[in-house]
């Protein structure tokens, strides 16, 4: 049976890679970072073991790390435009993350590409420690982005307290947008909210041509999902 240590000594996991697409202009503006054990475990799987085995902020920032540099081994730079990587409020929140950043982003001069999508599958506990955490961070020229939005209740307080730079909307409200003026009145607020507050926003999960084709009527700005490019190994590109 897997357990935590195993993950951690043998790095045994890699990691693929999705584009995200302006729409406007189908350009790549970036990639998002996706965990891929070698083990039978999913990525939530691994998470969840390594959170029951006291090892959640190990495993996050090892992930942090075996990304960005693979990243850089493969020869990409800021010029192949932002880097999303997931990572969970705990550990943003956690006192030696902020070293942690500071010194891979040195080590890589990632900096300025760097975009910390919060994991909102953890519940957030303070926003107010979070908030100075992330304060600090986005002194080193790191963005963030709020992972899954309209997927939870609290996902308001992390728009209004956090003020992400990118808000990624759940795959739940682009599901069969077409037949629901609902969704399509919450998405199109969330737009509104964006283009006041200077957020970008991506809408994720996009699977099939119709609803990609309702994205771009709506005027969201960036996408990602397997009709567009599914996630691969960077050498694939």
């Amino acid at each position: 049976m897997t357990s935590a240590e195993q993950l951690l000594n043998g790095r045994s996991f890699s990691h693929h890679f999705q584009p995200i697409y302006n729409l406007a202009t189908w350009r790549k503006i970036g990639y998002e970072v996706l965990l891929r054990p070698a083990c039978s475990l999913s990525p939530e799987e691994a998470f969840q073991l390594a959170e029951a085995e006291e090892k959640l902020y190990e495993l996050d920032t090892l992930s942090i790390q075996k990304a960005v540099e693979y990243y850089n081994k493969e020869g990409y730079t800021s010029r192949n435009g932002m880097l999303f990587i997931n990572v969970f409020p705990s550990t943003i929140s956690n006192p030696l993350f902020f070293s942690f950043i500071e010194k891979l982003t040195i080590q890589f001069q990632q900096s300025q590409n760097l975009v910390l999508e919060l994991n909102e599958s953890e519940r957030i506990e303070d926003y107010s420690v979070l908030s100075r955490a992330l304060q600090n961070i986005r002194g080193l020229g790191i963005k963030v982005a709020i992972d899954d939005f309209g997927k939870r209740y609290s996902d308001i307080a992390s728009l209004v307290e956090l003020k992400p730079e990118y808000v990624k909307l759940d795959r739940y409200l682009i599901s069969n947008l077409e037949q629901s003026k609902e969704k399509q009145f919450i998405v199109n607020s969330i737009k509104k909210y964006c283009a006041e507050f200077h957020t970008k926003l991506i809408i994720e999960g996009i699977e099939r041509p119709n609803e990609l084709a309702l994205a771009k009527y709506l005027g969201i700005p960036l996408a990602q999902g397997n009709v567009l490019s599914p996630p691969e190994d960077l050498n694939q590109y």
